[in-house]
């Protein structure tokens, strides 16, 4: 079955102009590319006539959507389709102009992950050199909240002690008014592939996400299991050649779901088994929410804010 979700999730590039601290692009083993619109326009009308169970679709993925020079392309046959459409991004792409082109193709909402209000501190935690790109972003960004009328603009900040921390409050007090939604977290490990969070001795049977995810599409049209798996440790199958039905009646799917019924990972050999997102006590996971509960918000999905735990 089908996990239950109305969302997609579609990778269309692995290339990034950024190198974050918190993010494990080093470790990235999968080919540095970017999807074309004509497999785009396969894998979404595969999906779509098979279940009907999905009307939103979002541009995440361990590369940089604004990359894609066929973005716009691609958010204007999803709108078409009836579907809202969702865009994360890191910001610096992302002029007054590129904005205007996105929100006429029909973009709902784009989450910028933006880890600084200070040229050093922001330099240091997205891994670049132009000290100066800071300032640039931030006018950019600015001026958009200013012309903004359908699509949404949402803000991320994620901690990192000793770095960014100290400028948080400046941070959240100069968007918060420029904004449809300000988060501030604190970084997860990406399975174990960095340690910013504890990894509890009590943890949660399962994370949810066997049972309630979003349909996560891979670059090159391979399915794998959840968001945080950004190598494809967890595949599931390749849905240039088969079916959702056959995918999710894969092996490797039914192993993965069989662990999280149980909540016995030993032996299994999947990522899951010390991944943070299992921690029992979330209370350290997100620090200021401009809209949401907390204690609520950390339970859902970071895109479609459904339920997931």
């Amino acid at each position: 079955m089908i996990p239950e979700s109305n969302e997609i999730r579609i990778e269309v590039t692995t290339k990034c102009n950024y190198n974050c601290v918190i993010c494990p692009r080093e470790k990235l083993t999968r080919n540095k590319e970017t999807m074309d619109f004509e497999l785009f326009n396969f894998l979404f009308n595969k999906i779509t006539a098979e279940t009907d169970q999905y009307n939103t679709l979002t541009f995440p993925g361990m590369g940089e959507p604004l990359l894609d020079g066929g973005l716009s392309e691609k958010v204007a046959y999803a709108k078409k389709k009836g579907f809202t459409v969702l865009v994360l991004t890191n910001g610096s792409l992302l002029s007054v102009d590129k904005f205007k082109q996105l929100q006429d193709s029909g973009v709902d909402s784009i989450r910028i992950s933006m880890y600084g209000n200070t040229p050093e501190s922001y330099a240091s935690v997205h891994g670049i050199k132009e000290s100066g790109l800071f300032n640039k972003v931030k006018d950019s960004l600015t001026e958009i909240s200013k012309i903004r009328t359908t699509t949404k603009l949402l803000f991320t900040y994620n901690i990192v002690d000793g770095v960014n921390d100290s400028t948080l409050q400046e941070w959240i007090d100069y968007w918060r008014d420029r904004s449809d939604l300000l988060e501030v977290w604190r970084p997860h490990n990406w399975v174990d592939s960095k340690s910013y969070r504890d990894v509890q001795h009590n943890k949660l049977k399962t994370c949810g996400r066997p049972f309630k995810t979003p349909l996560q599409m891979q670059v090159d049209g391979t399915v794998n299991m959840c968001c945080f798996d950004f190598d494809g440790k967890l595949l599931l199958g390749d849905l240039k050649m088969q079916s959702l039905e056959e995918i999710f009646e894969s092996p490797m799917f039914k192993k993965i779901e069989q662990c999280h019924l149980t909540g016995d990972f030993e032996n299994s050999g999947l990522i899951c088994e010390n991944c943070d997102q299992r921690n029992v006590d979330k209370s350290d996971v997100m620090v200021y929410n401009s809209k949401f509960d907390i204690e609520e918000r950390v339970k859902k999905v970071s895109t479609t804010y459904m339920d997931v735990v």
